[in-house]
């Protein structure tokens, strides 16, 4: 990661002395990174020279963050305007190369998914590109966020966003069903009906979002959710291919 980084920062131009410069593209991401990621005070940003970057941020991917704040810096550079395609194309091919359990869907915005595994990664791009592709801009805003929060280590916020996925659709395919994925899909099983285990799933894994407290109703004697990041994971993926199946189901 940090060789796709240094990669495309540098220019093929030089200072009056001799050293090879930052992009002017680079340089602008650097600094909307130290107001608005790092949190600093513009008045003491210093423009980082090529010779400078390790300093700045090589020690940092390398040795001192977490995993999460990795992403979380990839994902706001990558969602940059001015970010290279180059370096996104670099990142993606990056996490891929190395097996990591993550991948990047390229398409803007740039968003690292968690994915086990090629199959349960593609299972979720393909979900996001057929909402996308049908007007379910809701439910894949949702599948997004949820993703985003796991990398945050939010995990029980990005339970209830997957879950609020699956009743974004629900509620999009019969707009005129209250806001309950039960009353929602009772709507739609007098359009479509759909076999009964699928239905009693998709009950159920609202039903524990429900009853989990923290989820999508807040805690009271506990300090936290009790849900970590497998189920986290899990939820997204589980949610995502329960999103596409309504939709094809109900569409077709």
């Amino acid at each position: 990661l940090w060789n796709a980084l240094y990669r495309s920062a540098p220019e093929v131009s030089f200072d009056d002395y001799g050293s090879p410069v930052i992009a002017a593209a680079w340089m602008r991401i650097f600094y909307d990174l130290h107001e608005n990621f790092f949190k600093l005070r513009i008045d003491k940003y210093q423009p980082p020279k090529l010779k400078d970057l390790e300093y700045s941020y090589g020690e940092n991917l390398l040795e001192e963050w977490k995993f999460n704040k990795i992403f979380d810096f990839l994902q706001y550079v990558m969602r940059h305007e001015d970010c290279p395609p180059k370096f996104i194309n670099d990142v993606a091919e990056t996490f891929e190369k190395c097996q990591l359990a993550y991948m990047v869907d390229k398409e803007h915005p740039v968003t690292i998914y968690p994915a086990a595994t090629k199959t349960e990664g593609k299972t979720i791009l393909k979900a996001r590109k057929l909402l996308h592709r049908n007007g379910f801009l809701g439910a894949e805003t949702h599948l997004r966020e949820a993703a985003d929060f796991i990398n945050r280590g939010e995990y029980a916020d990005s339970v209830r966003e997957s879950m609020h996925a699956v009743v974004s659709v629900a509620r999009k395919l019969d707009p005129s069903s209250p806001n309950s994925l039960d009353k929602a899909l009772k709507a739609l099983q007098e359009k479509k009906p759909l076999h009964p285990a699928l239905k009693k799933g998709l009950q159920a894994l609202y039903g524990y979002t429900s009853d989990e407290k923290g989820i999508r109703h807040p805690l009271i004697d506990e300090k936290r959710a009790n849900v970590g990041m497998d189920e986290a994971v899990f939820m997204l993926g589980a949610c995502a291919s329960f999103s596409s199946y309504l939709l094809r189901k109900c569409k077709a």
